[in-house]
């Protein structure tokens, strides 16, 4: 399957104080379990809770792994794009925020316009058809990052 053939993808990215973040609670989660072990009287102490923790902190390091390199690429080829809001769908967050689900038409140079789908945080003032977001395409494969403003500063 060749990148033309294949879906937009909205990519989530963090940056760098993220990164420290995540990864520290990461190790936080890998290592309670053997540091229980060695400081309680039984081994079992650390070891039934690791079963649980060290594969959570393993996930979330290799995702937080992805995302780097996901906006060290971007920052590499990224071009960036505008992102024209075709469609807006707000979900009720309850206790965490809403969430805007927005049908969007990006373009750009290098690249075909296309539509997409994706999700931003719903803030204040609430997306609405016809808002320009600025985007980042990568136009090898048509993977996209809306709203990272760490992506559009030049060096």
């Amino acid at each position: 399957m060749s990148g033309s053939d294949r879906e937009p993808r909205q990519v989530e990215l963090i940056g760098p104080v993220a990164q420290v973040f995540t990864y520290s609670i990461a190790a936080g989660l890998m290592l309670s379990g053997p540091v229980l072990a060695l400081t309680s009287d039984s081994l079992w102490n650390g070891l039934c809770p690791a079963i649980i923790t060290f594969p959570i902190g393993l996930a979330i390091a290799a995702t937080t792994y992805g995302q780097r390199w996901d906006a060290k690429r971007f920052r590499a080829v990224g071009v960036v794009s505008t992102a024209e809001i075709v469609a807006v769908r707000i979900r009720k967050g309850g206790e965490n925020p809403d969430v805007a689900e927005l049908r969007v038409r990006i373009s750009g140079p290098g690249f075909d316009t296309f539509k997409a789908d994706c999700e931003v945080p719903a803030g204040i003032p609430r997306p609405q058809i016809g808002d320009r977001l600025q985007a980042v395409v990568d136009p090898a494969n048509s993977d996209f990052a809306i709203g990272y403003d760490h992506l559009f500063e030049q060096d």
